[in-house]
């Protein structure tokens, strides 16, 4: 079982550090709560001072940030001093700096929610707007609870799709390199031995030449395309009819629409029972859960929600006019209407969503990986294969 290290601070003040062993991190954050400890940052896997040994900076990361926030606010530490103590202990430059900043913006009187605006870079999205209803309804340590348990979990799951992506790459890069190095320096050699022979280069054999030497003497070319490519992307993105034409096409593409709906899906109802949990009105929770999320397509789908809420219709049926919106998450929300509980089916259908994602990242990256092996031993095997006719062509010539 992994260990997983933390900085505390004890009931009497005192900041030590501990090991935890458990499952996962958010697991870890709970034990280390239960000991009646204060977890004020997590510092890694195991022992993680090799890292800092070398120098190498820590970048601010917004979940690291929650979680060491909350719970220096649970235990009644006012908002200026808690993140006091956060710029203390950070040994991140980045985060200090910007703790700096919403400390100096406090005492100028200013809100929290606003501090975060300013900082759009920094945090996601929603962050500010979360943080402005706990804020309003006077709630901000309950609910950044809660919105730093979803960052955390953002936080697993692409941790979880970056480790496992690793390999199928590895293998993708390490076969291109082959690919290259034997149209770039064995099939030219080979090329020389046949010029020498004499023999003229017919069928395979001259494919292959005019393979490899298009490699060497146009490479350029294609850097050239990547270059405008990247640009034209950029460009692109900045142009809200071309965004929302590819929101759509995204949608409609057999697995990658269904691991975009399940994220963003996932990411509203999620956000939408934080917010009813901690008493935020009806329509504040539809206009900031909207904005979390990120396809167009679908976010344009609900636009009217909040219209439809104000005419007196109930949640589960102004959502249920979206296309893009599972009949599951409207049975279970109307279900939580008639209960009372709408956060607690909402709570449950994005745990549900988060698992079906995480799966079928999986499953996607589980084919991937062969799909990969078998294009690139393709690749190589027909290179080798011309290699080996074009040997038996000069055998037979001699």
């Amino acid at each position: 079982m992994p260990l997983f290290k933390f900085k505390v601070a004890n009931a009497a003040g005192k900041i030590e550090e501990i090991l935890i062993e458990s499952e996962s991190e958010s697991e870890a954050t709970r034990r280390v709560r239960s000991r009646s400890l204060i977890p004020i940052e997590f510092l890694g896997h195991g022992d993680s001072r090799g890292g800092r040994a070398w120098g190498l900076r820590r970048k601010f990361d917004v979940a690291d940030f929650s979680d060491r926030l909350v719970p220096l606010l649970q235990a009644d530490i006012p908002l200026e001093r808690a993140l006091g103590i956060i710029g203390e202990t950070s040994e991140s430059q980045e985060e200090k700096e910007l703790v700096a900043g919403l400390r100096r913006g406090l005492h100028e009187g200013r809100k929290l929610s606003q501090l975060i605006r300013d900082r759009g870079r920094q945090f996601p999205r929603m962050y500010a707007s979360i943080v402005e209803a706990g804020e309003e309804a006077g709630a901000l340590p309950q609910v950044l609870a809660q919105l730093r348990d979803f960052l955390i979990m953002q936080r697993e799951m692409r941790n979880f799709v970056v480790s496992s992506s690793i390999y199928p790459l590895f293998v993708l890069l390490v076969c291109g390199g082959v690919v290259t190095i034997l149209l770039g320096i064995v099939v030219p050699k080979f090329g020389e031995v046949i010029t020498t022979s004499g023999q003229p280069a017919v069928g395979s054999t001259a494919l292959l030449l005019a393979l490899s030497s298009g490699l060497h003497d146009y490479w350029w070319i294609g850097v050239i395309l990547l270059a405008v490519a990247v640009i034209a992307v950029r460009e692109a993105s900045r142009d809200e009819r071309i965004l929302a034409r590819w929101d759509e096409f995204v949608l409609k593409v057999p697995i990658l629409g269904r691991m975009v709906l399940l994220a963003n899906i996932g990411r509203l109802v999620r956000t939408m029972a934080i917010l009813m949990r901690n008493g935020v009105h009806l329509l504040d929770t539809v206009a900031i859960a909207a904005r979390v999320i990120q396809n167009s397509r679908l976010r344009g789908s609900i636009s009217t929600m909040a219209a439809d809420l104000r005419r007196g219709e109930r949640l589960s049926v102004a959502l249920g006019r979206s296309p893009y919106m599972p009949t599951m998450v409207i049975r279970m929300l109307a279900v939580g209407e008639e209960m009372g509980a709408s956060d607690v089916m909402l709570e449950r259908v994005a745990d549900r969503y988060d698992a079906d994602l995480k799966q079928l990242v999986k499953r996607a990256l589980s084919w991937f990986e062969p799909i990969v092996i078998i294009v690139l031993g393709l690749v190589v095997g027909s290179i080798v294969l011309m290699l080996f006719l074009a040997v038996m062509d000069m055998q037979g010539g001699l």
